[in-house]
């Protein structure tokens, strides 16, 4: 008898319908990430997906609808992104270098968007809640948490609020991507991430 274990079940292959919505949404972010909200149509998306307006209309019923479900689909990757492993070393530079580089790569991936939702905000606020706000409290708790634990080691002041602390920490990282990518900064990506750990580190220290 062949005691071989059985092969697992292969990924079944999207169907064509979910393929080319997948290309509408990644030509969307693109189309609003590049043009703005307001300034990207259903045609340049169209073009962008190798589809035309039909299609892009049977899939999504407006354009409304399109940049809702790419601010869902924005969400969940940068989520799925920013989720750190707590395979952390309990050395306070180290660890916050972690958190920060971590942080800086999922805000790449949807970098765009951010931009378009940031010059848009008071028009649809509750897109831009979503994307900016609500994706971020579960990261800032996981700070915090973190945080908490290295109080009780005595190694963090006993008086620091710890979401108070992940907000303006990954406020400053946004910020350094935005003036890096509008060529306000001189300082590269590693360099900003490691003078925001370092300034930070010195204002924990009990």
């Amino acid at each position: 008898m062949d005691s071989a274990s059985p092969k697992p079940d292969k990924k079944p292959k999207p169907s064509r319908s979910e393929v080319t919505r997948r290309k509408i949404i990644d030509a969307a972010r693109a189309e609003f990430g590049d043009r703005g909200i307001g300034a990207a149509t259903t045609r340049g998306i169209a073009e962008r997906a190798g589809c035309n307006e039909v299609t892009l209309f049977r899939h999504f019923e407006s354009k409304q609808g399109l940049l809702a479900a790419v601010v869902q689909g924005t969400s969940d990757e940068f989520r799925c992104v920013c989720e750190c492993d707590g395979d952390l070393s309990g050395d306070l530079r180290k660890d916050l270098e972690s958190f920060a580089i971590v942080y800086n790569r999922s805000m790449e991936q949807c970098e765009g968007m951010c931009r378009a939702l940031i010059g848009e905000s008071r028009q649809r606020p509750l897109l831009y809640k979503e994307l900016i706000g609500d994706v971020l409290k579960p990261y800032h708790r996981s700070i915090a948490r973190y945080l908490e634990k290295r109080k009780a080691d005595g190694v963090v002041r006993a008086d620091l609020n710890g979401m108070a602390f992940a907000e303006i920490f990954t406020s400053s990282l946004m910020g350094g991507l935005l003036r890096r990518s509008s060529g306000l900064s001189d300082l590269d990506r590693d360099e900003w991430i490691a003078a925001t750990v370092d300034l930070f580190v010195r204002g924990l220290a009990e």
